[in-house]
């Protein structure tokens, strides 16, 4: 097989080829993830256009239309299409457009699907600018009219393996129209939360990752050796939870305690300045630190250690904020990692004057045993995994769905369960017809991290609860942003809103 894939540096000599050759070349752009017929009537109507056809291929990591997309990596796609005789030449775009291929090959024309043509079918947003690019040094912008399929639709039909919430969709969504309705409802339920004014509390934590390349164990002793790459720190705790909310919130404010005056600006400088912050100074308190060693190949963790005082506070300035200010607040949520922020008179408080409680209860190494979600006596939302409701309830065995028909969680309006791999259960104690417990699968095949993938659930759904009636839709966002979250590396970045809407329409063609 001729090599027809090109890097971009050879653009410009390919474009002065054929120049020299009075050839018009023509390029088309796009993901490309199953080449379908299609894309075989679009790629034979752009050529028509001109002499040399160019596919520029959206490289993996700018591949942006949700969880597990491409379901083929760039090297397969290339390769495949590299392989249809009518193409001349493949390059792959390292980019968030082709804004960059554009400038440099400056084909004569610049080719797009019909659905193009609507501006619902430029998912990205890219098109003005690509098209005012082709014009400024003459070319021509033209939209095909062949007949368009959806890769998406394929792969979900005929690849199980892809779309892993597609039997429990089709369950709930018997009607293409429902599906349709869910989206609508969904932005009807990010409209009220934008018009919210949440308090979110909880503590902060200096998350280390400490990159690694396994040695083995000396002879000598049973221990790792690991030879040292490079260190990544991050702000974790409550921060990731504040990032993901101010994605569809912008009137939150945050309660936290600190030491060191460092360590406030740190804060301070990391957030939106749309966030409020109230972090109240702690003498005895000592800024928690969590370091993790990691497997620089694989990312696996090798060992983890904590710095961290491991008491519970008594702090009256935090006390004093809450009773006179959580009757301003419509939502308060709760990010508790059982490091001492919120202890017995801070629950009482909390359960007595807030509207809208939504409470995370972790257990950790630093607490296991002794920060159990038993230590609040009602919420609106309790969001926890499936280890810490069973070790709360003293429940080792038996199925999970059975678990939550035990009376102590009926003071719960509203229960999210987090399962790892087998996804997340979501159940109210509220009075409705149906819909009174959802499951929910895992959705993503291609784990890079799962450190903070429960909190992304709760970030989203706790803002959700009592804005919208749908249990369907609480679910399936909770289980879209934890996925989401574990393609991302330690607190690298956090969930964008942009990202879960693109994988709900995905999960739901």
């Amino acid at each position: 097989m001729i090599n027809k894939i090109i890097t971009t540096n050879q653009l410009k000599d390919i474009r002065q080829r054929y120049f020299a050759l009075k050839k018009k070349v023509v390029l088309v752009h796009g993901v490309f993830d199953l080449v379908h017929p299609g894309h075989l009537e679009y790629f034979s109507e752009a050529k028509e256009q001109g002499n040399i056809l160019v596919v520029s291929l959206t490289s993996d990591r700018y591949v942006n239309k949700g969880i597990n997309k491409p379901y083929f990596n760039q090297k397969t796609r290339s390769f495949f299409l590299q392989s249809l005789e009518i193409v001349d030449h493949v390059v792959i775009s390292d980019s968030a457009s082709s804004i960059s291929i554009i400038k440099n090959l400056k084909p004569s024309y610049y080719c797009k699907g019909p659905d193009y043509l609507k501006k619902k079918g430029d998912l990205a947003g890219n098109l003005k600018k690509e098209k005012m690019v082709t014009e400024s040094y003459g070319g021509k912008i033209f939209f095909t009219k062949g007949q368009t399929f959806s890769s998406t639709n394929l792969i979900n039909e005929n690849f199980n393996d892809f779309n892993l919430g597609k039997k429990s969709i089709d369950k709930m969504f018997v009607r293409k129209k429902d599906r349709y309705n869910l989206i609508e409802n969904f932005y009807k339920t990010l409209a009220k939360i934008k018009k919210e004014k949440i308090l979110i509390i909880g503590e902060i934590i200096l998350d280390s990752y400490i990159y690694s390349e396994a040695l083995g164990t000396p002879s000598k002793e049973t221990i790792i050796s690991v030879n040292y790459e490079k260190k990544i720190n991050y702000l974790g705790g409550t921060i990731p939870v504040l990032k993901n909310i101010s994605e569809i919130n912008s009137d939150i404010t945050f309660a936290s305690f600190y030491k060191k005056n460092s360590f406030k600006k740190q804060i301070s400088k990391s957030l939106n300045k749309n966030i409020k912050l109230k972090l109240f100074n702690q003498k005895n308190f000592k800024e928690i630190k969590k370091t993790r060693f990691v497997n620089a190949t694989s990312n696996e963790k090798f060992f983890e250690y904590y710095e961290f005082n491991n008491n519970y506070y008594e702090n009256p300035q935090l006390k004093n904020y809450l009773k006179k200010n959580l009757n301003k607040f419509d939502r308060v949520i709760v990010c508790d990692f059982g490091h001492g922020i919120v202890n017995k008179d801070i629950v009482k408080i909390l359960e007595h004057k807030s509207k809208n409680l939504c409470v995370n209860v972790q257990t950790n190494s630093g607490n296991r045993g002794y920060n159990l979600f038993t230590k609040f006596t009602k919420a609106n939302l309790l969001c926890i995994d499936e280890p810490e409701l069973r070790l709360g309830l003293s429940k080792r065995y038996g199925n999970v769905s059975s678990i939550l028909r035990e009376p102590e969680l009926a003071k719960f309006k509203n229960l999210m369960i987090t399962r790892g791999n087998q996804g997340l259960i979501f159940s109210t104690n509220q009075k409705r017809k149906k819909n009174s417990l959802v499951n929910f699968p895992a959705l993503n095949l291609k784990v890079v991290d799962t450190m903070g993938a429960g909190d992304s659930v709760f970030s989203f759904v706790s803002c959700m609860i009592g804005n919208t009636l749908d249990l369907r839709s609480v679910a399936i966002i909770g289980s879209i942003a934890g996925a989401l979250k574990t393609n991302i590396k330690g607190h690298s970045s956090h969930v964008k809103i942009d990202d879960i809407l693109k994988s709900l329409r995905t999960l739901l063609k």
